[in-house]
């Protein structure tokens, strides 16, 4: 709506300085137009650039999350560490217990990223948003022709991961899996997998704790 005042306002001052004769009068009608047109303008560039008239509003979902290798006795969550920083990650799992395509999760620069341990079996992907919305309708009314409404301002995206699942980089990934293969003949590692292998038939839970506690250890200790 405020397009359609700033431009009626314009029209009206040409018109003004055009056709009204009377000088005191023509003088007041130009002045109050062009004050309401640099008002118009000051209000249009501070909901641009402020959002003036918008409140931010907070939004948190909650999505359950699978591991991005479907087979394994523990669940596990990858993540590739992005940027001169390595302060933000591109995460990978699965959307689904189903889906044969991970989900590659890629950051942007409103986006911030946590991994958090939590007690229990399954994995979550917590996502709180932070958008502008208008005060009222009003303000919508008034700005909404600009097309900012819900507006990010910020998102927190954290992957809550349990005792049951292991959250490793891309590297750790590749490293862990070479320190295996260099162990995969030996007696001790065959035997205590059997082990863990069978205790995952009737406590799965207790047996992926102990796989992601083993091989935890294992990155430890072979830097």
């Amino acid at each position: 709506m405020i397009i359609f005042i700033l431009f009626i306002f314009v029209i009206l001052a040409f018109v003004s300085l055009m056709m009204i004769q009377d000088m005191r009068k023509r003088i007041i009608a130009v002045a109050v137009s062009f004050l309401i047109v640099i008002t118009s303008v000051v209000l249009i560039i501070a909901n641009m650039h402020d959002h003036f008239g918008m409140k931010v509003q907070t939004t948190t979902t909650k999505q359950q999350i699978y591991s991005v290798q479907g087979q394994n006795i523990y669940g596990v969550l990858s993540y590739q560490q992005v940027g001169t920083s390595g302060k933000e990650k591109v995460f990978i799992y699965r959307d689904t217990s189903t889906s044969t395509t991970p989900t590659v999760a890629k950051p942007d620069l409103k986006t911030k990223t946590a991994i958090q341990n939590v007690q229990g079996n399954q994995a979550f992907k917590v996502t709180t948003s932070k958008n502008y919305v208008y005060r009222n309708g009003f303000y919508k009314f008034m700005f909404a022709i600009s097309g900012n409404n819900h507006d990010l301002k910020s998102r927190q995206v954290t992957y809550q991961v349990p005792p049951t699942w292991l959250a490793l980089s891309s590297q750790d990934g590749e490293r862990l899996k070479s320190i295996v293969s260099g162990m995969a003949n030996q007696a001790d590692f065959i035997q205590w997998f059997q082990q863990v292998k069978s205790q995952s038939q009737t406590d799965p839970d207790g047996a992926a704790q102990t796989a992601v506690s083993y091989y935890q250890n294992l990155l430890a200790n072979n830097h």
